[in-house]
């Protein structure tokens, strides 16, 4: 005996159970319509993202290089005519070493601590710069796979004036263990009559 028969007559519990059964198959087209809406919000926010994914990399390459204004921060001139680009950047200031805009590793004098180093106080491998870069190229990596180009491996070196030959090779020889094997370095141009001082780049390495 069904839990509908007492008090119920055959033809009321049929009604019943009949009910019962449209509310069911309701709930189900019900539940498969929010599902399908659910999958379809879903893609559209995909494709949102993505979209602005691509509009902050070309925004970003607006700037190809970013210099603040600093009293350790002198950039030699030079007469070169080349033209910035967007790459990676390490900043060499008179007191630390920065790539982008994150502080890496503090200076005295122009020199490593010798704790910073692997290898020891006469290695070249800057171990910290090392590590921040390592995390940078694979940035730079996911950026070069969105637009569907090659990682080029390029970065930029914008140095004090006044930064030893010796920081700038360990530099370089640490940055090329990150997979970074093409240098430039940002210079002030050189004005030429009335036109005003511009940043500019030099190939290196």
């Amino acid at each position: 005996m069904s839990e509908l028969s007492a008090g119920f007559s055959k033809e009321e519990e049929q009604r019943i159970l009949e009910k019962r059964a449209r509310e069911a198959r309701r709930g189900k087209r019900s539940k498969k319509r929010l599902e399908e809406q659910g999958a379809l919000n879903i893609n559209s926010m995909m494709d949102l993202m993505t979209i602005i994914l691509v509009f902050l990399i070309d925004s970003y390459g607006n700037n190809p290089i970013q210099v603040k204004a600093s009293p350790d921060l002198l950039i030699p001139r030079s007469n070169s005519q080349l033209t910035p680009e967007d790459t990676m950047q390490i900043t060499i200031t008179r007191k630390a070493i920065v790539v982008g805009d994150n502080h890496v590793v503090n200076l005295k004098d122009g020199q490593i601590d010798k704790t910073q180093k692997r290898g020891g106080e006469n290695s070249l491998y800057i171990q910290p710069l090392f590590d921040k870069l390592t995390e940078e190229v694979s940035k730079h990596k996911q950026m070069a796979a969105l637009r569907k180009q090659p990682f080029e491996g390029v970065v930029t070196i914008v140095a004090d004036r006044t930064t030893p030959y010796r920081l700038v090779t360990e530099v370089m020889y640490t940055a090329g263990q990150a997979q970074l094997s093409k240098f430039k370095f940002a210079i002030v141009k050189n004005p030429q009559g009335k036109s005003k001082k511009k940043a500019a780049a030099a190939e290196g390495g």
